[in-house]
């Protein structure tokens, strides 16, 4: 088999010094074809091979039985939306039968097929709602697409050019590569390597995945310089001759052919005496030397060439009529242009190398370029489907005030939005801004751009939406804007210009819009609770905000939704928070909102508070249903969200196999354009179940990237920080174990959150303290928690902190306790903990020398202990299934699951 590929690239003269690569090409291919998925990258400098060993590598994976899906980033078209995406799938689908597209385009692979509108695919049914972003729905469906047609066959999937691909495209790859080892795929990718350009951190983290293996293609040596050279110029060329080539283009094959082919036409031996003549020739760029090549051709052609470096690739019709030449007439140019191998023949249109058309745009006027670009979006639009390429060229046009611009630019952000590219979506509207829109239009795309950038972690959305704000027609959209940015800074973490924010614009309502006033003032306790400078205030607008909402049971969801969350965190007792979260979810919003930002922020609250108030059976439904309806839309902010959600519960209630497999959904999903609160969220999770199945290595490694969370002293960073603290006392590092969780202490305590349910550091703090020697410190904080708990009244919450109590206490109120707090656990279906209160009490009464009463206590609760078995995650490769849940009494009684 490995010959295969050799075999196919000798022929063309082309592949020199390139064995090796060929050889590694070859065995990835192989491998894939056996079933294990294989990521190989060819990176190198324009014009140095990678196109022809692409070419090479096609064939021999044609000749070995491999489907070849293939596509071609182009400068022109980067900020298409899966545009290289579309020419991987474009082809398959369109030639499959009837019933071959069926099978391939089963659930989640026909919902993303309709909403790019590949062919065949059902059109999506309906927009998608306001700010829903598909992002997930469509990668998730895209990667079975693919799954569905590695199941007819192995595939090789080909990429040139990843350079210039669009970030859609790229999010896709990237998503892709966490699942390739289960497939029979072999993915291959060319590019340039990574330079300072606005994808180049999302390419960059394409390329460096670990399963890469990644083939850097040097320049010729010298030999083989002389090789080509005698093979272009039919003469054994002279030492001196061949180091004046190497020289003039760096051993660049593509250089070397354009050198050859001037050298040919000039007539030029390759003699030592002729070595001057190498060095004036290889000086011209290669733009001047297509030039003199153009030159020599007749004049349509060189204007069919001019057009369609404008265009970069096209029929020919479309081409034709930019040059203003009759079909005939180009079609004679087209032949023209390839015999002076400037074209690939065939169709469509398609300069022979990118560097080629770039030399001939370079040598177009700035006005030449800008017209030319207007004039093609105008030819397109005359075609139906043509969106998004009228689009790219109307990115390149000048800007001229011109309403039908502005119109066509809206329509592709819209439609860029709407499949899940907010990247794209921006590009758009910053072009429409600057064309730019009536002054009335301002302020709605202002909002757009910025929440498309908060979308996709662009710089510049904050600064956008704030002029969103201060370009609103009047107050009641300002206010609108307002909230967007408030919620916005807030979930960026930008706490104190979020309170800033929304207070603002509460304070700009007059009274007969109070309520909205208060919608905002209740956005703004979140951000409030979470810096130092705000927390002064949080006790007046947290009374504020209980008074309204336990006086108007008809208040606005969103509303309920705050005052459940702040109610629980204050340590009111848990049913006044559960009921006010219940009226929440029971509740109808209080408009017409943007669900981007205004649906993660009142649902998180409400599911939070139930969550805490351990009122289980009520929010898994909530979760279930709201995860569901994520996945149809394809919201991957909802998605995430519910899953860190339902994750936390599954913990809480001992199942370790669920937990885990919420979580590394979430933290896929949270790798398309989502906040980072959700990432930190569901890390935090991940590293907690990972403790309690004893693999500390594994929540090492989950920690590593994100420990400088840990500092930022947010509640989210809590979380985090937390979960460090439970790794670091399994790891044995119990001192420092202690620090994280007595820095906890002080952020929870500044932002006024009492609350056990929701971090319980005052028991892990006591446990941590006794570890070391500490008793009195040990006692103190384990009966804090166990006041406040006593006053929460939630079984769990008072469960963990009567076991610290009474492993803390020792004696018979420790075992006392220990015993309340088994039945405690059982009554909060928390099987863990009830596993390590159990386990406690067995050490306990085994030390006093009461191994009877021991043995009795645990065969009594034996039956209790049983946790479900575990099940491989359907978010791992096949080849690292989820390990075991592990919950044995011996490593259970380290601590408690918060």
């Amino acid at each position: 088999m490995r010959t295969r590929v050799r075999e196919v690239a000798a022929p063309t003269g082309q592949l020199l010094e390139r064995a090796g690569e060929l050889a590694r090409i070859e065995s990835a291919l192989a491998r894939a074809r056996e079933g294990h998925g294989t990521f190989v990258v060819i990176e190198g400098p324009a014009g140095i091979g990678k196109t022809a060993l692409l070419g090479a590598l096609r064939t021999g994976a044609a000749n070995g039985g491999m489907r070849v899906l293939r596509s071609r980033g182009t400068e022109l078209e980067r900020d298409f939306a899966f545009g290289v995406v579309r020419q991987l799938f474009e082809p398959p689908l369109a030639e499959a039968s009837e019933l071959e597209r069926a099978d391939l385009l089963q659930a989640a692979a026909g919902k993303a097929a309709g909403i790019l509108g590949l062919p065949g695919a059902a059109t999506a049914g309906g927009s998608p709602s306001l700010g829903v972003d598909p992002s997930f729905a469509i990668l998730h469906g895209l990667y079975w697409l693919c799954a569905n047609l590695a199941a007819t066959g192995p595939l090789c999937v080909v990429v040139d050019d990843a350079h210039w691909a669009d970030a859609p495209s790229l999010r896709y790859l990237s998503f892709l590569l966490t699942r390739l080892e289960e497939l029979n795929v072999a993915l291959v990718l060319a590019t340039r390597p990574c330079e300072t350009e606005a994808d180049a951190g999302l390419l960059a983290s394409v390329l460096t995945d670990p399963s890469a293996d990644v083939i850097r293609l040097p320049p010729l040596t010298k030999a083989a310089v002389g090789q080509l050279v005698e093979s272009r110029l039919a003469e054994v060329p002279d030492p001196v001759f061949v180091e004046a080539c190497l020289r003039a283009t760096g051993g660049t094959p593509f250089l070397m052919r354009v050198l050859m082919d001037a050298l040919r036409e000039g007539g030029v031996a390759p003699t030592a005496e002729a070595a001057r003549h190498v060095e004036r020739i290889g000086a011209r760029t290669v733009g001047r030397s297509i030039r003199l090549r153009l030159r020599r051709l007749p004049e349509h052609a060189g204007r069919l060439a001019r057009a369609l470096a404008v265009l970069e690739r096209s029929d020919l019709l479309q081409a034709a009529r930019l040059a203003g030449l009759d079909e005939a007439k180009a079609a004679e140019a087209a032949e023209l242009l390839v015999t002076a191998g400037i074209l690939e023949s065939g169709r469509p249109l398609t300069f022979i190398h990118p560097i080629v058309r770039s030399g001939i745009y370079v040598e177009l006027s700035s006005v030449e370029r800008g017209q030319g670009h207007r004039r093609a979006a105008r030819l397109l639009a005359e075609h139906p489907g043509a969106y998004e390429r009228v689009a790219e060229h109307l990115l390149a046009s000048e800007p001229a005030g011109d309403p039908w611009v502005v119109e066509r630019l809206v329509e592709a952000a819209s439609r860029a939005g709407k499949q899940g590219a907010p990247e794209s979506e921006a590009v758009f509207l910053r072009r429409v801004l600057v064309e730019p829109p009536s002054p009335g239009e301002r302020s709605a795309l202002l909002l757009d751009l910025g929440m498309a950038e908060a979308s996709a972690g662009l710089p510049g959305w904050s600064e956008h939406l704030q002029e969103a704000v201060d370009a609103a027609p009047d107050a009641i959209a300002a206010a609108d804007a307002a909230m967007v940015l408030g919620l916005a800074l807030s979930r960026a973490q930008r706490s104190v210009e979020a309170v800033e924010v929304l207070d603002r614009a509460a304070s700009s309502l007059d009274f007969h819009r109070s309520d909205f006033a208060l919608l905002l003032k209740a956005a703004a306790v979140f951000p409030a609770m979470n810096d130092p400078a705000t927390a002064s205030s949080l006790s007046f607008r947290r009374q504020t905000l209980l008074e309204r909402a336990l006086g108007d049971p008809a208040a606005p969801r969103e509303l309920m939704a705050a005052a459940a969350f702040v109610s629980v965190l204050a340590n009111d007792p848990a049913e006044v928070g559960a009921d006010l979260a219940t009226l929440a979810a029971d509740g109808t919003p209080s408009g017409d909102c943007r669900p981007w930002f205004w649906f993660a922020a009142w649902f998180s609250q409400m599911t939070f508070s139930l969550l805490w108030a351990e009122r289980y059976a009520q929010v898994r439904p909530l979760l279930d249903a709201s995860i569901a309806q994520a996945r149809l839309t394809g919201d991957s902010s909802r998605l995430a969200m519910g899953l860190a959600n339902r994750g936390w519960l599954a913990l809480r209630r001992g199942d370790l196999t669920a937990a885990e497999g919420d979580a590394r959904t979430a933290l896929a999903a949270t790798k398309l354009p989502a906040p980072p609160m959700y990432r930190v969220l569901n890390s935090a999770l991940l590293i907690k179940t990972l403790v309690e199945q004893g693999e500390l290595d594994a929540a090492e490694q989950v920690l590593a990237p994100l420990d400088p969370e840990t500092k930022r002293g947010s509640l989210i960073a809590a979380v985090l920080r937390f979960g460090r603290g439970r790794l670091r006392v399994a790891q044995g590092r119990i001192a420092e174990g202690l620090e994280d969780f007595l820095a906890v202490g002080v952020v929870l305590t500044r932002a006024q959150v009492t609350c056990p349910s929701y971090l319980p550091w005052r028991s892990e703090a006591a446990l941590a303290h006794l570890a070391l020697g500490d008793h009195e410190s040990a006692g103190r904080l384990a009966e804090e928690e166990l006041e406040l708990a006593r006053a929460f009244g939630a079984p769990r919450a008072l469960g963990v902190a009567k076991r610290a109590a009474g492993v803390v206490a020792g004696g018979d109120r420790g075992a006392s306790l220990l015993r309340e707090a088994i039945d405690a656990f059982e009554r909060g279906d928390a099987r863990l903990e009830r596993a390590r209160a159990l386990a406690d009490l067995g050490a306990m009464l085994r030390r006093r020398n009461r191994r009877t009463e021991a043995e009795s206590s645990s065969a009594k609760h034996s039956t209790s202990l049983i946790v479900p078995a575990p099940s491989a995650s359907p978010n791992r490769p096949r080849s690292s299934s989820a390990p075991p849940a592990r919950a044995r009494a011996g490593r259970c009684s380290r601590g408690s699951t918060p």
